[in-house]
């Protein structure tokens, strides 16, 4: 075994390893004399002029490349392959034509209206400079240009371009700059009446780095924002603002539980029901060994009083976290009869608690210090340019929040009891959600919970789970089926209208469900006159509630809105009959969602209830029809509230618009001649997709066409993939229209789900969104036509089940009016469900719901912020608290314990955000954020050497591994640019000549490998995440392109072979060298953009590229890590297969993983895998600094009914009746729930017990 060499004078001895080394040199007194004398040299010579050796270096360093060098005059011609290495690819039929002479800007997303459009050209803008405070722009640093070589007319294939990246300026995300806080009011001195003038005081705040500003209509008293420090701006680590797992509980004000006792139930009501080996970890650690837990407290020890006692305690010391109270309510129940008066029957077990009280517990709790009290726009300006873009990020710089705000100042009133309250009036801006949720897989258990949360709030504190910054305001009870008994024996035509009196109870039920939380007294009159509450900067503030948003899936709104399911007029927001929903995008369906916007008909209303409560008449009978038909409404009490039912984008797009297309695209598969083979094929390019991110894109484990047990964010990761998995699948003449259309959907998805938009981006969906219609409509009339489409063969099975089960009702009805046995007979029930004999056609059908509400989604971020603000996901997470809480209880009167363990989770998470003195601990059950990256740095990697590799012997040139060929010369050449602090890394070897690499000093000649990259990076809405790679299955990175001419794509692209770092120093002739530092490394395998392939958002088309051939010299290079943008997904070109043409060899190659002998011909630059990456080839991003925006043409393609490809007034099956058409079901009871559970969010979705921030996924998967 080699060994190790001491280093010191007259010492021989050392170590047979690096431990061993250090430990030799630890003791050796030659090697700390040797080292005592080294400093002391190094000090006398910084303190001395200059020496002949330190000369000698520096003239060495001028007499080489200038830091500013050309390019070699050769470098594009040695990008050139020879035409004997030229890979072809399979004919498509969208082969792009010749490149147009005129290239256009990546930043210009226009349509081309027929399909035939000019090519877009992806260009670097990019500038490393950042805007400063006063929003001008400092000059960029002198750069690299690189002439490009566009004649693609030379013999052989054209280059892929692949060199010298440029400096990558990384900004850490800043908060928004402090605010100058207006004088609070002074109470009045005298009680003379008096004339209140209103003058705004208008306030303009500064800009940050990033161009932001805010404008106030009001002067604001409190800043949050002043708060927000960088880990409150990153997407990828816990907040510090609430701990996770509560610390030691404080001392309760009249205690009478033993500390003991106390310490045990901490831990029992923390929140976490899965006992893991961390909570085991606590148990022992926190309250096992705690000083003060004594086990012969416990003697006689029973939980469940314990618990009681505890809660009394925790009333006492948290009194506005009041119990849910439980009670009844009523409904009315018409007879049938105009001579037997309606009658009242009570629903037991509503659980809640009052909206006032939770408003007052809300601000009174710590986490009130980031409410936004005060309303403002959030502005942009555009470096070098005048512009001023208004950003739409939260519910609080929203149009609806900032007027009725407004209104609030103006026309806001006071109590009788203090006319001349001069307090701040401020908004509790109340965002609602309730889904019902099964608690078990098995059995029927089920809750149905109504959530509360503040708009005040940033949405990016909201979705963290363990925040707390939900509020569970009611459990809303179901019908009992005990009343069926009831009204059979009171109403005259139970036999006959049994179902649509159930259906009204059910409606019934609901609205008075919310009449009994409205019209609480308290909360009216804070309604109407506000109520005072001491804020958490010791402010008292009038404080007025408002409901902004209520997020709901499309059976609730239906319940909320009070509209018939499946009528004529079926959208909860406006009038627009079943028949012209197809028409979604076309100017008459924008006029028509204005002028004929839903509202409530009191009169109709009225009038059909004295009908049926009065008169006798059934529900659906043709009296009531009359009134009622037209506008699809129902006769239920309500008020106006349509507006607030916002869009659901998980429900409406990703379980709705888009599950519908990819489940017709596999049936259009299934009609081609050959189309098993064809939805085998799409199934296995699934499965091959590669994972990106934690989890935002994940393994596709099962067949992708079978759909089973797929929840929403499996769809959305179908969708971001689904351009290679289709591409080539269908014949030439529909491929095009259809990979078109799905790149129109992936940018709809993308550009609707950002979490901060601009006017750029809300105009960019206006215009997107008549084109989806426009493709949708074509491809429905030309490729769906000429095709026979059938049922898929779990519709065919859900659809037999379904029919036994209206077989099994029917027959139970039946027997329902016989007259009655001394002994019941049971129905028989086979043993299992005969499958249907034929499968049913299916067509596609566009006169749904969910393809209307696509219309609705600008309009709505346009007064109510980005869709992520009320998006139904987070609703439904919420739902992961009350399905662990029921695991715990014993399953008898569940909603009650549920409550319970609720509010003894509310106040323990109280107690932790008040108590200080524990912060400083770190919870057993919690990961130890030792060695986290820090935020404020470009990237980390592990400075570990437990894999040391020797460069000579590790990295044989002659091994037969292209990937090794030249690999010290590239090395020390990248060196040495580093060294000498080029601009760009100084990789070039013939650049160098062999003396100048013989000054490059490899301490050992030994570097490091380690196993992965953390790579930070500020979002497009200005927040902080993070891509982690390694060279096995995040392989592939992102840099800046330093072309910049026209027609150059904006990044280059790599695969990462190596992650090293080593210890280097630069050593002039006569001996004297520069001080060792330690220095990080990639080594990479560089690609190329594939020559002759147009892309773009105006082509629709992804960008391709591929790995440069072996041929080239600098196929294989290094790279230095702060080049790095971030992680990119790179998906294989499937159609075009494999080669072995880039890389000759098929034997063991670096450049490989193990199991590979070939290479993917090209790859699929995936842009739409989250939404920071859609922006960086969009544009626009506030938070991509070195990104230009978007300028998109002022004159798109008119939005005319009569376009290319949409249909004629008539083309679309005509439907104004009440039932849903027979070739696609608006439902989603179509499948059985043993079938599908794509509403619900699985836990592996969520992640274990909500430790984790939100994400896309959950959908919440990018940022």
């Amino acid at each position: 075994m080699t060994l190790l060499l001491c280093g010191a004078p007259n010492c021989k001895g050392g170590g047979q390893s690096e431990a061993g080394l250090t430990k030799h040199r630890n003791t050796c007194p030659e090697w700390l004399d040797h080292q005592q004398k080294v400093i002391r040299a190094r000090k006398e010579k910084a303190a001395a002029a200059p020496t002949a050796g330190q000369d000698a270096l520096a003239a060495a360093r001028a007499g080489r490349l200038s830091l500013k060098r050309p390019a070699p005059a050769d470098l594009q011609a040695r990008k050139r392959r020879s035409p004997g290495l030229r890979v072809e690819g399979p004919s498509r039929s969208h082969q792009a034509p010749p490149p147009s002479p005129e290239p256009e800007s990546l930043f210009v997303p226009e349509y081309d209206g027929g399909g035939n459009s000019d090519d877009v050209v992806m260009r670097d803008v990019e500038s490393t400079s950042t805007a400063d405070t006063n929003g001008t722009s400092s000059a960029p640093p002198n750069t690299t240009t690189i002439d490009a070589d566009t004649d693609d007319s030379a013999p052989g294939r054209p280059k892929r371009t692949i060199r010298l990246p440029t400096r990558f300026r990384d900004t850490p995300p800043e908060p928004l700059p402090p605010v100058d806080l207006a004088p609070l009011p002074e109470a009045p001195t005298s009680r003379l009446p008096r004339v209140v003038l209103i003058v705004r005081d208008t306030f303009t705040s500064f800009k940050n780095s990033f161009g932001l500003w805010r404008e106030y209509p009001h002067r604001p008293t409190y800043d949050p924002d002043s708060l927000i420090t960088l880990e409150h701006l990153s997407n990828r680590f816990r907040q510090p603002a609430v701990p996770n797992t509560p610390p030691q509980p404080r001392e309760p004000v009249a205690s009478t539980t033993n500390r003991s006792a106390s310490h045990l139930l901490s831990w029992q009501n923390n929140g976490n029901t899965r006992k893991t080996a961390g909570e085991l970890n606590t148990l022992v650690h926190d309250i096992l060994r705690h000083p003060e837990f004594d086990i012969d407290e416990l003697e006689n020890f029973d939980a469940t009083r314990a618990n009681r006692q505890m809660d009394i305690e925790a009333q006492a010391e948290f009194p506005l976290l009041a119990d849910f109270k439980e009670t009844s309510v009523k409904i009315e129940v018409p007879s049938g009869s105009a001579a037997v008066p309606s009658r009242f029957f009570d629903v037991p077990g509503l659980y809640y608690r009052g909206i006032v009280s939770v408003i007052k517990a809300a601000f009174a709790d710590p986490l009130s210090r980031h409410f936004h009290f005060a309303p403002f726009k959030l502005f942009h300006k555009i470096r070098a340019s005048a512009a001023q873009i208004r950003v739409f990020s939260e519910l609080y710089n929203s149009d609806v929040f900032i007027a009725e705000h407004d209104r609030i100042q103006r026309r806001g009133k006071v109590p009788d009891d203090d006319p001349h309250c001069t307090r701040e009036k401020i908004i509790a801006a109340l965002m609602w959600w309730s889904d019902s949720t099964h608690l078990a897989n098995f059995g029927t258990a089920k809750l149905w919970p109504i959530y509360m949360l503040f708009g005040n709030l940033s949405k990016y504190l909201r979705a963290q789970p363990n925040v707390g910054a939900e509020h569970h305001i009611a459990y809303i009870p179901s019908l009992p089926d005990s009343i069926q008994d009831e009204i059979s024996r009171f109403h005259a035509k139970w036999a006959t209208q049994k179902g649509e009196i159930l259906t009204h109870c059910r409606r019934e039920l609901m609205h008075a469900v919310w009449k009994h939380l409205l019209s609480d007294p308290e909360f009216v009159h804070a309604y109407k006159y506000g109520i005072v509450i001491k804020c958490s900067d010791g402010v008292e503030r009038r404080v007025y509630p408002r409901i902004f948003t209520y997020s709901a899936d499309y059976p609730e709104k239906v319940l909320l809105a009070t509209i018939r399911d499946g009528g004529i007029c079926p959208c909860p927001r406006c009038l627009t009959p079943k028949s012209q929903l197809h028409l979604m995008g076309l100017v008459r369906d924008i006029t028509a969602r204005v002028s004929k916007a839903r509202q409530y008909l009191a009169d109709k209303i009225r009038t059909a209830r004295r009908f049926i409560y009065q008169l006798g008449v059934a529900i659906g009978s043709t009296r009531v029809e009359d009134l009622l038909k037209e506008t699809s409404s129902v006769p239920t009490v309500i008020f106006d509230l349509h507006r607030m039912l916002v869009v659901d984008f998980m429900h409406e797009f990703e379980l709705g618009v888009w599950k519908n297309l990819f489940t017709h695209l596999i049936r259009l598969l299934l009609a081609l001649p050959n189309g098993k083979d064809l939805v085998g094929e799409l199934d296995r390019r699934y499965r091959q997709m590669p994972r990106f991110g934690t989890s935002t894109i994940r393994r596709f484990a099962t067949n992708a066409s079978e759909m089973k047990k797929l929840g929403a964010r499996d769809f959305e990761d179908l969708l971001q993939c689904a351009i290679p998995a289709f591409d080539g699948l269908f014949p030439a003449e529909h491929n095009a229209r259809i990979l078109k259309l799905l790149y129109r959907m992936a940018q709809w998805h993308a550009c609707a789900k950002l979490r901060m938009h601009t006017d750029p981006t809300l105009e960019h969906l206006k215009k997107l969104t008549p084109e989806i219609g426009r493709l949708m409509r074509e491809f429905k009339n030309t490729t769906c036509s000429e095709y026979k489409t059938y049922e898929l063969p779990r519709e065919t099975a859900a659809r037999g089940r379904r029919e036994q089960r209206l077989a099994a009702a029917a027959a139970a009805r039946a027997s329902g009016s016989t007259p009655a046995a001394p002994t019941p007979t049971p129905l028989p029930v086979p043993a299992q469900a005969v499958p249907p004999k034929s499968k049913k056609e299916k067509t596609f059908n566009l006169n749904t719901y969910k393809w209307h509400a696509m219309g609705d989604y600008a309009p709505t971020i346009q007064l109510f912020g980005p869709s992520d603000s009320y998006s139904t996901q987070l609703g439904e997470s919420l739902h992961r608290l009350v399905k662990r809480m029921y695991t715990v209880t014993n399953k008898r009167n569940h909603t009650a314990q549920i409550a319970a363990r609720y509010m003894r989770l509310k106040r323990a998470k109280a107690a932790a955000r008040m108590a200080k003195k524990h912060r400083h601990h770190v919870a057993y059950g919690d990961d130890d954020p030792l060695g986290a990256t820090p935020l404020d740095i470009h990237h980390h990697t592990s400075r570990a050497r437990r894999r040391p590799l020797d460069m000579y012997n590790d990295f044989d040139p002659e091994s037969g591994d292209p990937a090794m060929v030249d690999f010290i010369p590239k090395l020390k050449d990248h060196v040495l640019g580093r060294l000498q602090k080029r601009e760009f890394d100084g990789d070039t070897h013939e650049e160098f000549t062999p003396d100048d690499r013989n000054t490059v000093r490899i301490i050992g000649n030994r570097i490091y490998a380690t196993r992965t990259l953390r790579v930070n990076y500020t979002t497009y809405d200005v927040r902080r995440g993070q891509d982690t790679l390694n060279p096995r299955t995040s392989c592939f990175a992102m840099v800046h392109s330093a072309e910049t001419e026209a027609g150059a794509h904006p990044y280059w692209y790599c695969q990462i072979l190596g992650i090293f770092h080593t210890t280097v120093c630069e050593v002039a002739s006569n001996g004297e060298h520069t001080t060792p530092q330690s220095m990080e490394i990639l080594w990479v395998r560089w690609m190329g953009v594939e020559p002759g392939f147009r892309a773009g958002i105006k082509m629709a088309r992804l960008p391709k590229v591929g790995f440069v051939e072996e041929s080239d010299p600098y196929a294989f290079g290094f790279l230095d890590p702060q080049h790095v943008i971030r992680g990119c997904h790179l998906i294989p070109d499937f159609a075009a297969g494999r080669t072995n043409d880039l890389l000759a060899t098929q034997g063991p190659t670096a450049a490989r993983s193990p199991d590979d002998t070939e290479d993917w011909r090209t790859y699929y630059v995936d842009i739409f895998v989250d939404r920071d990456m859609f922006m960086r080839y969009f544009g626009g991003g506030v938070g991509h600094t070195s990104i230009g925006t978007t300028d998109e043409d002022n004159d798109p393609t008119p939005m005319d009914d009569t376009a290319a490809g949409d249909d004629q007034p008539g083309s679309q099956d005509s439907d104004d009746s009440d039932s849903d058409s027979d070739s696609e079901s608006e439902t989603e009871e179509d499948l059985d729930e043993e079938d599908l559970d794509e509403e619900e969010l699985g836990e592996e979705d969520l992640g274990d017990e909500g430790d984790e921030p939100l994400e896309e996924d959950i959908g919440f998967d990018d940022f």
